[in-house]
């Protein structure tokens, strides 16, 4: 395999094809363990982070310009639907391990995951640094409001719950760099926005 085709590989774990099908197993896994209000924050804290993106790629698209200095025409929303899911994902389910090690091992996964998919966006040059770092801080939200969280009573129990990042990997497979149109999407939007309010021309 080829460095670029590793890149894309690794990439694609941020693309919302990958990160929404995900989101929702996790909230349908919580909710069926009565965990309802872990799985009510779970959306919660999602949609705070990729709101957030949104909002974001909004107005840099439209205003980006004016600060050059910045050099960001729009955050990367690979890395903060990555670190908003992934990261979330360790947040939450780290608590319910009893070993210290097992919430180590939660970390560091979602961590090393994290980076290499924020990575790749640079390495691709599909964003630069000052992109992938908003985007980062953005994706930050979500796991910060479920670190908070008190575990579930119930189960699940951490182990087998590491089974559903199995549905990320199967998801890329399939896919084979399908990805949704939300970016074209948002990039309308955000010129649409900017023509209806003639701002930031």
């Amino acid at each position: 395999m080829h460095l670029s085709q590793l890149l894309y590989f690794i990439t694609a774990f941020g693309d919302q094809a990958v990160i929404l099908p995900f989101a929702i197993t996790v909230a349908i896994v919580l909710a069926a363990a009565r965990a309802r209000r872990a799985a009510l924050i779970w959306c919660i804290a999602l949609a705070a982070s990729l709101g957030g993106s949104l909002i974001a790629k909004i107005v840099f698209i439209s205003c980006g310009h004016l600060l050059p200095a910045l050099d960001i025409r729009s955050p990367s929303g690979h890395t903060t639907a990555a670190i908003a899911a992934y990261g979330g994902f360790a947040a939450l389910w780290a608590q319910l391990a009893r070993a210290r090690w097992t919430r180590a091992l939660f970390i560091a996964g979602a961590l090393a995951g994290c980076g290499g998919i924020a990575a790749s966006r640079i390495l691709l040059h599909m964003h630069s640094a000052p992109e992938v770092l908003l985007g980062a801080l953005i994706g930050l939200a979500a796991p910060i409001i479920l670190y908070r969280v008190e575990p579930p009573a119930s189960e699940p129990r951490p182990r087998p719950t590491l089974l559903l990042l199995l549905l990320p990997l199967c998801l890329v497979f399939i896919l084979r760099g399908t990805t949704l149109p939300i970016e074209s999407r948002i990039d309308q939007l955000s010129k649409a926005l900017t023509a209806m309010l003639g701002i930031c021309h």
